[in-house]
Parts: C-alpha cells; sequence; structure tokens
C-alpha cells in the first residue's frame, strides 16, 4: 500500500510473485496477468491490491536504497571513525546489503531506468543522497592526508559501481561469505586510494 498502513497477506504475496518474475523475466516481459497466475488469482481481482506494475516496483526501489541510505547516514555521522574507517564501513555496507538483498537488488539495477520519471522522485532522491554521503567520505578522506588526490567523484561512482555489480555473479552458495567478499574489494580499494 502507498500510504504506509500494513499490508494484507494476498498483497504481500502479490508482491513477493511480482519481485521473482521480474528477476526471473525482467519488468517489461512480466505480464499483470502473469503475475496473477503466478498467485492463484484471475486478473480482474489483481486491481484490488495494485493499480499498476509500477505499483509493484517503486515500494522495491525505495526499500532498497532506503536500507543503504540509512547504513551509510549512520556510518558517516560517526565523527569518532577516520575517513579510512567510514569509506571501509560503508563499501562493507553496501556490499552485504547487495549480497542479503539479491532479489530487491537485482531487480532494482536492472530496471530502475524503466520506469517513467515522476514514479521514480523519491528514489532519485535517495540516490543523489547516497551518493553525496559516500563522496564526502572521499572529500574527507583527501583533506586529512589519508587519501591520495583523485577526482573524487569519479572514484566515488566506480565504487558505487563495483559494489553494485555484485548483483551480476554473487551466489549466496559461493566460496566466500558477503563479509569476506568486502574484504577482499576493501583491500582492492585501499591500495587505491591511500595516501604514499
Amino acid at each position: 500500500m502507498q500510504d504506509g498502513t500494513a499490508t494484507s497477506p494476498r498483497e504481500d504475496q502479490v508482491r513477493a510473485a511480482a519481485l521473482r518474475l521480474f528477476k526471473e523475466k525482467g519488468y517489461h516481459a512480466t505480464s499483470m496477468r502473469d503475475i496473477a497466475t503466478a498467485v492463484g488469482i484471475n486478473k480482474g481481482s489483481l486491481y484490488s491490491y495494485i493499480h499498476s506494475k509500477e505499483d509493484l516496483l517503486i515500494p522495491v526501489f525505495e526499500r532498497a536504497m532506503g536500507v543503504l541510505l540509512e547504513q551509510i547516514e549512520q556510518i558517516t555521522a560517526d565523527a569518532s571513525l577516520s575517513p579510512t574507517e567510514r569509506l571501509k564501513r560503508a563499501i562493507h555496507a553496501h556490499v552485504s546489503a547487495v549480497a542479503n538483498n539479491l532479489d530487491v537488488l537485482t531487480v532494482y539495477l536492472s530496471e530502475w531506468r524503466q520506469l517513467a520519471a515522476e514514479s521514480l522522485a523519491t528514489n532519485r532522491g535517495q540516490r543523489e543522497r547516497y551518493a553525496e554521503l559516500f563522496h564526502q567520505i572521499l572529500r574527507d578522506g583527501v583533506a586529512a592526508g589519508e587519501f591520495r588526490s583523485m577526482d573524487t567523484r569519479i572514484v566515488m561512482l566506480g565504487m558505487i559501481g563495483m559494489s553494485n555489480y555484485l548483483f551480476r555473479w554473487y551466489r549466496p552458495d559461493g566460496r566466500l561469505t558477503p563479509s569476506q567478499v568486502a574484504d577482499e574489494l576493501i583491500e582492492m580499494v585501499m591500495h587505491g586510494v591511500r595516501a604514499a
């Protein structure tokens, strides 16, 4: 539901089925009939729970970005942490969020460009806020002399992209845990940004 009230078990079922189908088939290839069939109701009944496919996808996007944004806000607000430690924690949080929310983030990262711009207003604000907080960590690190001089915006975009791309290759049954993957990426990143 859009108004913040609790959803019914059937609505939760509709949303879960839609998320699974969006991941398997893609957003545009999934029809309302596909979703209704997956839930075991007729297509007309589906409209008792949602108005459109976008109604199903937008909350997925906002939830996915909301998790990451809340974590980086906590990290950047902790004045006791050095820029180096904040960067490590931010990457760890991002990698863990992707690995632990693969279904949601696979849909989010694959499909967010497919929606009407006005539908993504909240999500756009979340993404911009997240990028700015991540960017600030890098600027603080350069200013403190912990990181080398760099184009902090390009480095920020590269780090976020690197972390996001886990949705393409990470497997929960793989040989490394999310924490171990994050540690490997952090080690690689720190060699690239650390001041001599």
